[in-house]
């Protein structure tokens, strides 16, 4: 197997040349809505919310490798995303009852930083307009602030700023692409988050341009 594998690697290595150089590289940047089911900061010394955000937006850059039947997306990301209020009074309700309401929280921002291969491949391509399939992997690293509650002004639980670097993602998605000399695109990913205690998910619709 290990010899199969080197010997596949091999012949990639020796026929992407010849096809880049066929049809090309393309550079470009893109835009980033999101929606996701990311954990928030803790509500207890024991609970933690696994859905505290609202929807996310952000950018990036891509350079593509443009082969003979598919092609490569290389990309690197941001989303930011603000901590859903409704949703962190809401985990306190059992506990609170209407009073939950009183919550007040500070901070608590996320930000993803990810970079990704991505592997396209066109399905029923038209002139101008060609559908394609996506999937792909990377990295990805996600910054928590500092969260502050209080209710009626009374100081409550302080959850400390947290980084998680350097976690492992995956992809899964279906895209345009739009060939008016520059390419345009859109797309959507569903991209999990192999991030410590559980796995985090979200859904980046993207519309981006490449040169």
């Amino acid at each position: 197997m290990k010899h199969l594998m080197c010997a596949v690697a091999a012949a990639i290595l020796l026929v992407l040349p010849a096809a880049v150089s066929a049809q090309g590289v393309g550079f470009g940047v893109h835009g980033n809505f999101s929606v996701g089911q990311l954990p928030g900061p803790a509500i207890s010394t024991t609970a933690k919310l696994t859905d505290a955000y609202g929807s996310g937006w952000g950018g990036g850059v891509q350079v593509d490798l443009n082969l003979v039947g598919f092609s490569f997306r290389f990309a690197g990301d941001y989303i930011g995303y603000s901590l859903d209020q409704q949703k962190f009074r809401d985990a306190y309700r059992a506990a609170f009852g209407a009073a939950a309401d009183q919550i007040s929280i500070e901070g608590g921002d996320l930000a993803i930083y990810a970079v990704s291969a991505n592997a396209k491949m066109g399905i029923v391509p038209l002139p101008v307009v060609t559908p394609y399939l996506t999937a792909g992997v990377g990295l990805a690293w996600l910054s928590v602030d500092e969260t502050k509650t209080a209710i009626s002004s009374v100081p409550g639980v302080t959850t400390p700023a947290n980084t998680q670097s350097g976690k492992t993602s995956l992809n899964l998605g279906a895209g345009v692409d739009i060939n008016v000399g520059v390419t345009l695109y859109a797309e959507v990913k569903y991209t999990w988050v192999l991030t410590s205690g559980e796995t985090s998910s979200y859904v980046p619709v993207t519309v981006g341009i490449t040169f």
